[in-house]
């Protein structure tokens, strides 16, 4: 067996904390070396094996294997490029960064570096998605429409807008899904945050062939919401984060939905989900892997860059 991946983990907020207990649960793959924290109270969280240092340029600096960097957007293009110049292998939160010109520097950066990174689109990760994805493969079923909906109330973050907070998961799922980058992009949002901003979103992407997908997000929800719907030509599927079966689908027939009279009730029926681990420890025991020399097709930065260009426009179009 190989030996722990060493790792450095830059901010230890929120949900810098979340990917402490993920580390700790994969404890035999992977050991927290280095840790960027600045505050008594987050330090005392650590494990006896980090090292705990004030500025993330140490972390960087340090011996460890690879970085994960769970601050605020607006930090990840410069820690990014410090870790691509030092050739350390990286883990970067969602999104990517806040504008296109910076994204897709990063990406020309990565691609001539050489350096590995994935970017967290976390909701990729998820067993019940994961099994949704090969399904449609496997049968060669197209979406026609998507409806991915994310929302709750809260967290408020005054750092980040629901838009860049909430929707690119939503926005990484559809592209995932559709394959393409939309040739339309619609947004509607409200009401406005303190920074004049909308937390609530509707989203309308439209792709080549027909295709559209419907996003709906953010922070004013009473009710937390994660669910996915994939209509194809003959099955209707969702995939449900809060639901006791975390996949469905249901039989129609897409093309002749309007023939005849009101359709029948949809009777969906649970598809088998192998893993119950979940999403972020998949996604951050998928980086180990990776970097082990296992599967790297999730590694990259192309599609974080086009999740990046379709947040840009739907925050135009609002």
């Amino acid at each position: 067996m190989p030996s722990p991946l060493m790792l450095g983990l830059i901010g230890v907020g929120r949900w810098g904390q979340v990917y402490l207990r993920t580390i700790q649960q994969l404890a035999g793959r992977c050991i927290l070396q280095a840790a960027c924290c600045r505050h008594p109270d987050q330090a005392a969280q650590l494990p006896f094996s980090a090292q705990i240092m004030k500025e993330w340029q140490a972390v960087v600096r340090s011996p460890c294997e690879a970085v994960i960097i769970a601050t605020p957007p607006d930090t990840h293009a410069e820690i990014v490029t410090a870790c691509l110049e030092a050739g350390k292998p990286c883990l970067v939160e969602k999104p990517f960064c806040l504008d296109v010109p910076t994204a897709q520097h990063l990406h020309q950066l990565a691609v001539k570096s050489g350096v590995a990174v994935l970017v967290d689109h976390t909701q990729l990760f998820h067993p019940a998605y994961e099994t949704l994805r090969r399904h449609l493969r496997e049968h060669s079923e197209v979406p026609r429409v998507v409806c991915s909906e994310g929302m709750a109330f809260g967290p408020f973050r005054r750092h980040t807008s629901a838009l860049w907070d909430w929707a690119p998961h939503d926005v990484s799922l559809c592209l995932d899904l559709v394959g393409r980058f939309p040739t339309g992009t619609v947004a509607l949002g409200g009401p406005r945050d303190p920074h004049g901003l909308p937390e609530m979103i509707s989203l309308r992407l439209e792709f080549e062939h027909g295709a559209l997908a419907w996003i709906h997000a953010g922070r004013l929800s009473p009710d937390k919401r994660r669910r996915l719907t994939v209509v194809t030509d003959r099955h209707l599927y969702v995939v449900d984060d809060l639901a006791a079966a975390p996949l469905t689908v249901a039989e129609i027939d897409y093309a002749r939905r309007y023939d005849s009279a009101p359709s029948e009730p949809l009777t969906p029926h649970p598809l088998e989900v192998g893993s119950a681990d979940p999403p972020l420890t998949r996604m951050l025991a998928y980086f180990l892997q990776g970097l082990r020399g296992g599967d790297r097709q999730r590694f990259g930065t192309a599609l974080a860059v086009d999740v990046v260009r379709v947040l840009a426009a739907c925050e135009s179009a609002m």
